[in-house]
């Protein structure tokens, strides 16, 4: 799917981007991407957003080496392994992620690849596995199920259309019609996320510190 050319990406992930030393709306212009490409850089990105919070989070620039060649997904010692125990990263985010890494993993090491297509592996799935696939990539109607979709009066407020168009049913659906771009409204979510982590990595820091009890104002 095309984006409108005025299209105008999150404030907060342009920051992201400068942080990570990559060109502004280089996470806009995955969309122009071949598959292939589309996947890697993706999963590029996010390496080095999951790098970077790490980074900021301990406070230990003489870590960047090490960190930044950690595996991102690893469950045991990967970055993703580290921003789970420090409460910096959700379940669903996580296995958006993680499922991004086994994609590219798959692709990475074969240059013959570069012709690999998100519809083509769509359609050699079965209807559990693309099920599946859809809703590791959809974390944001993964969260309106577990929070909004049994009726609460929160869920009331979210709107009927938006909790049925979370439903595994319509996920997959949406999918298999255009896999690449529901892939990138899934990162957009994850990224949006990380981005939030920053401030929730202050406070994190802030109470375990000996300041007092008054809050620094650069938190409020």
């Amino acid at each position: 799917m095309k984006l409108p050319d005025d299209y105008q990406i999150d404030k907060g992930i342009l920051e992201l981007e400068s942080k990570i030393g990559v060109p502004p709306k280089f996470f806009l212009r995955l969309n122009d991407a071949d598959d292939w490409t589309f996947v890697i850089k993706l999963h590029a990105l996010f390496e080095a957003a999951c790098t970077h919070l790490l980074l900021h989070h301990l406070q230990e620039p003489e870590l960047a080496s090490v960190i930044s060649r950690l595996e991102l997904s690893n469950k045991a010692t990967g970055k993703i392994a580290f921003l789970t125990k420090l409460g910096l990263i959700g379940k669903d985010n996580r296995r958006y992620i993680s499922t991004l890494s086994e994609l590219r993993n798959s692709l990475v090491h074969d240059v013959r690849n570069h012709e690999f297509s998100l519809p083509d592996l769509v359609a050699g799935l079965t209807q559990q596995a693309l099920q599946n696939m859809a809703v590791a990539y959809s974390p944001y109607e993964a969260f309106v199920r577990e929070h909004f979709a049994g009726g609460e009066a929160l869920g009331l407020e979210l709107g009927q259309n938006l909790i049925e168009q979370s439903e595994p049913g319509a996920v997959t659906r949406r999918f298999k019609a255009d896999p690449k771009y529901h892939m990138w409204i899934g990162a957009h979510a994850v990224l949006i996320s990380l981005v939030d982590q920053y401030d929730y990595s202050d406070y994190l820091r802030w109470s375990r510190s000996d300041k007092g009890s008054d809050f620094p104002d650069e938190l409020v």
